[in-house]
C-alpha cells in the first residue's frame, strides 16, 4: 500500500506496470498480514498494487500492465480448501501455485480491461542466472552449480519484459 501510495504521489501518469516477484520459502511461514509468505510475496503483493494503480493506469491509457510469471506454473494447483497451504506445506508447490495465480489474475484481468486502453499480458521470462533459491538448503540450491552455465543471463531474461513493456504492438 505504501508503494502505491508513493508511485500515485510522485507519478501523474503510468504507462507500464511490471509485476516481477519471484521467491520461495522452504519453510511454512505466514506474514504479518495473515498469508503464506510466498503466495504473499509473488502474488498477492502483485495483485495488490495493480489494483490499488488501476484507475491510475486506466487515466493513463495507453497504459499496460506485464506480469511475470513462471513455466513452474504447470505444476501448479490451487487448493481451494486450504489456499494457505498450511495442511501439507512444500516451498515448491506453493511457488507453482502462486505462479498459477498470477497467471489466472492477468488472463481475468486482461478480459475485464478490454476496450479500456489498458493491457494485461503475463510471460515466463525462462530460467535466468539470478540468485533465486540460492538460500533453500535443498533442492535448487544443490544443483545451482551445475545448471548457473546454461541459465539465461538477467538481460535475456528481462528481454521479454521489455518487449512487452515497451512495444508498438
Amino acid at each position: 500500500r505504501g508503494l502505491a501510495d508513493g508511485l500515485l504521489a510522485a507519478y501523474p501518469k503510468i504507462d507500464v506496470l511490471a509485476n516481477n516477484a519471484g521467491g520461495m520459502v522452504g519453510s511454512y511461514v505466514r506474514t504479518v498480514d495473515g498469508f503464506e509468505a510466498t503466495m504473499q510475496g509473488n502474488h498477492l503483493a502483485p495483485f495488490l498494487l495493480t489494483h490499488l494503480l488501476l484507475d491510475r493506469l486506466r487515466a493513463s491509457a495507453p497504459a499496460r500492465v506485464v506480469t511475470v510469471s513462471s513455466g513452474a506454473h504447470v505444476t501448479g494447483r490451487i487448493d481451494f480448501d486450504d489456499l494457505q497451504g498450511s495442511a501439507s506445506y512444500s516451498g515448491q508447490r506453493a511457488y507453482a501455485a502462486s505462479k498459477l495465480a498470477n497467471i489466472m489474475f492477468t488472463y481475468e484481468l486482461a478480459r475485464r480491461l478490454d476496450g479500456t486502453g489498458v493491457t494485461a499480458t503475463v510471460l515466463h521470462p525462462g530460467v535466468v542466472r539470478t540468485n533465486f533459491g540460492a538460500e533453500d538448503p535443498a533442492g535448487i540450491k544443490a544443483i545451482l552449480p551445475l545448471v548457473r552455465p546454461f541459465l539465461k543471463s538477467a538481460a535475456a531474461g528481462a528481454a521479454t519484459t521489455i518487449y512487452l513493456a515497451s512495444s508498438k504492438a
